[in-house]
């Protein structure tokens, strides 16, 4: 095996120098964002001018409220219109979970206050579910009970009316 030559140290130096140019190009180029930017259903950004553009998006966690929303009125979930008039505002509601579905490929708790997907769903993501069992509330628990629970109300395109559960202080067990 041939020793590293100063012709290969040169070709490598080289690369690595083309590599950091290209790099820093791209970040000088792509580090504005359009201002105003609407979201459209297929989840492509629509910038001003029409044009589709991607850019990076950032997660940082919900912000859950700790206290109960005594101010609210209480809705019951088989109040389905009422509720999605709510859509995008904070809600009390209260019902029996008629069931409880688990995707194990996910493993997202589904707590469904009726039979049919026009139903109120409470939504529990893996994210959240150590919370519950850690509060001795395992999501399956809920299956049949009376509770109460409170959250933003979202009316979703493809699965209905939800609400998401992010800890265990937004549903009490009534019955």
């Amino acid at each position: 095996m041939k020793g590293f030559s100063a012709h290969n140290a040169i070709l490598v130096l080289t690369a690595f120098s083309a590599g950091i140019f290209a790099h820093f190009l791209y970040q000088q180029w792509n580090s504005s964002v359009p201002q105003f930017q609407e979201v459209n259903q297929t989840s492509q950004v629509q910038i001003a001018s029409g044009e589709l553009q991607s850019f990076r998006v950032g997660f940082a966690p919900l912000t859950i409220s700790t206290e109960e929303p005594g101010e609210l009125p209480v809705l019951q979930a088989i109040d389905v219109e009422k509720i999605r008039g709510l859509a995008g505002k904070q809600a009390r509601i209260r019902g029996r979970i008629f069931r409880v579905s688990h995707s194990a490929k996910s493993n997202t708790y589904f707590l469904n206050f009726g039979p049919s997907r026009a139903a109120l769903t409470a939504v529990i993501f893996a994210s959240a579910v150590d919370l519950f069992e850690k509060n001795n509330q395992p999501p399956r628990g809920f299956d049949g009970r009376e509770v109460e629970l409170h959250g933003q109300v979202k009316d979703h395109p493809q699965y209905g009316l939800e609400v998401i559960l992010e800890s265990p202080l937004q549903i009490k067990i009534l019955k």
